[in-house]
């Protein structure tokens, strides 16, 4: 009886799906508002209604900001997932310290990785804090950062590694990502009485720009601790 319960609500539901996907225009067709106002609203009010020079990053981050906001929330999420799952495999002792393999990092990348991260982490920082005005800032920077973290813990080890990034301090910064959209969506709702809301006096510019900022640097320091935790919880020690 269950089984054809569910059948039949699945039967109704794929029929509404399909009768609303048989309702839109043909894909890549110039009558679908994506072409006829959508976009050139963006293109045209964009950076005046959103504070940032950049179309991607002022529908990314304003335009879709929702969107955007439940993403970044969907990534921690997922972390949490993560670090639930593989922390009961080592508490379980099913990986015990007897199969971990060592091995000992090259002389030539251990010089490398510790030559070119100053650099590494300044381009990335740079790349976050100018994401306002250039395309996924947040994301990219983030990636950027997470890539420098694995890379230090394979030439310095965790004990090394851990000391320039404790662990207590990634368990609080992993979530800064949707707590700081969050934060900012909150200041508008306060402020103007939407939530994510972004002024669009030209008086209030910079005021908005800092917002974006705000949100690209939670976005990339939250992704960056993301990268790093996994990579430590799915076996970086060995």
């Amino acid at each position: 009886m269950k089984r054809a319960l569910t059948l039949v609500l699945l039967v109704a539901l794929a029929a509404v799906l399909l009768n609303a996907v048989a309702d839109l225009p043909p894909h890549g067709s110039p009558d679908t508002p994506a072409y006829t106002h959508v976009g050139a609203y963006y293109l045209e009010n964009g950076s005046e209604e959103t504070g940032s020079e950049n179309i991607v990053t002022s529908i990314i981050l304003n335009y879709r900001g929702f969107d955007t906001n439940g993403e970044v929330t969907v990534i921690v999420t997922a972390l949490m997932a993560v670090i639930a799952v593989l922390t009961g495999v080592q508490d379980t002792g099913t990986q015990p310290d007897a199969e971990v393999i060592h091995v000992a990092p090259s002389v030539v990348v251990r010089f490398i990785v510790r030559v070119l991260a100053p650099f590494i982490l300044v381009f990335a920082v740079y790349v976050i804090l100018n994401g306002h005005v250039t395309p996924g800032g947040g994301f990219q920077g983030g990636t950027m950062l997470g890539a420098l973290a694995i890379a230090l813990t394979l030439v310095l080890g965790e004990r090394e590694s851990s000391r320039l990034l404790p662990q207590r301090s990634l368990r609080v910064i992993q979530v800064i990502a949707p707590l700081t959209f969050v934060a900012v969506g909150l200041a508008g709702l306060f402020i103007w009485g939407d939530y994510l809301f972004f002024p669009r006096d030209e008086k209030l510019r910079g005021f908005a720009e800092a917002m974006l900022v705000l949100i690209e640097a939670g976005i990339g320091i939250g992704g960056a601790v993301v990268f790093a935790r996994v990579f430590r919880l799915m076996g970086g020690r060995q």
